[in-house]
């Protein structure tokens, strides 16, 4: 109750009535400070038939049709990455930014929630709106197939994507690239439609082409025709990437209790206030001294605490 007197921001992700069965909800905060910004993530929102539910990554990603296009439905398998999670706290953070720039103009905090569930079936606008207007179920090649997505093995074995999209002279790079000018007036391939119609047919004819020589020559070729283009990079090839050191992604700094670690960098750059990594990441507990003794508890306070294993 200390730390929310003064909050800017609370955050929390119990589920839903957690925190007022401990009168830590919103309406108790916001009785003594209605300029704060309570923050509520939960699995499936806080209200209707699944709040209660509890709710992981996976299940955000199945439940809110991401898993269905990214998936091969006949062989489900999970995907590689904490999607749902990160995406539902992108979203809580634009929320968040979004209430913060409104009590600038009113002076008044507000309630914002998301959820695995609602984030997800957000972030999945495209697919969701071309079902919902044309009655087609988007499935894990529609939009390869919609915006010319396709990715091979070079002779080598190397992995790599080619992405079209809408522009004509992509494909007539692309088909200069691989030395099949005739390709471009192919009644088949000649214009987008029919290449989305005909997809497999050209998907074929280029997984044939690309098998008879190394990715580095085919990237090569690809990008002097001004091609999109890329090879296909795991974790270890992304971070010796010099495109990618050269956006700072990479963040080296001195830990503690761990010594020397890596960490990723920030997502974005800004020209004023750019941001930075100044510290390593907290050992739990690190500042929770620190931080009560800024609300007013004594040593003899803290010493009671630790004695309790309340802290």
């Amino acid at each position: 109750m200390r730390l929310a007197r003064n909050a800017d921001v609370i955050i929390e992700n119990m589920r839903p009535g957690a925190l007022e069965r401990v009168g830590l909800g919103y309406e108790a905060i916001r009785a003594f400070n209605p300029r704060v910004v309570y923050c509520s993530i939960s699995g499936f929102g806080s209200d209707g038939p699944y709040s209660s539910r509890p709710g992981y990554d996976t299940i955000g990603q199945a439940m809110g049709g991401l898993l269905g296009v990214l998936t091969d439905l006949n062989a489900p398998k999970g995907t590689g990455a904490s999607l749902s999670d990160i995406l539902t706290g992108l979203f809580a953070c634009y929320a968040i930014q979004g209430a913060l720039i409104a009590r600038e103009r009113t002076g008044i905090g507000q309630k914002v929630e998301t959820s695995l569930l609602q984030a997800t079936v957000a972030f999945g606008a495209e697919n969701g709106v071309r079902y919902l207007n044309s009655g087609d179920v988007p499935t894990q090649d529609t939009r390869a197939q919609m915006a010319q997505v396709y990715a091979f093995k070079a002779g080598d074995g190397l992995p790599f994507a080619i992405h079209l999209s809408s522009p004509q002279k992509f494909w007539h790079g692309l088909a200069t690239a691989i030395g099949r000018p005739d390709l471009k007036d192919d009644p088949r391939f000649a214009k987008r439609e029919a290449r989305i119609k005909n997809y497999s047919a050209l998907h074929a004819i280029l997984k044939e082409t690309f098998a008879t020589a190394g990715r580095d020559h085919w990237l090569g070729l690809l990008g002097s025709n001004d091609v999109p283009a890329a090879p296909i990079l795991n974790f270890k090839e992304v971070f010796e990437d010099p495109q990618v050191k050269h956006l700072g992604m990479l963040v080296e700094m001195i830990h503690p209790k761990m010594g020397p670690i890596r960490l990723v960098g920030s997502g974005i750059r800004m020209s004023e206030t750019p941001p930075r990594m100044a510290l390593p990441p907290p050992i739990g507990g690190e500042h929770t001294g620190e931080i009560l003794k800024s609300l007013g508890y004594s040593e003899e306070s803290l010493a009671q605490l630790r004695s309790k294993g309340v802290i």
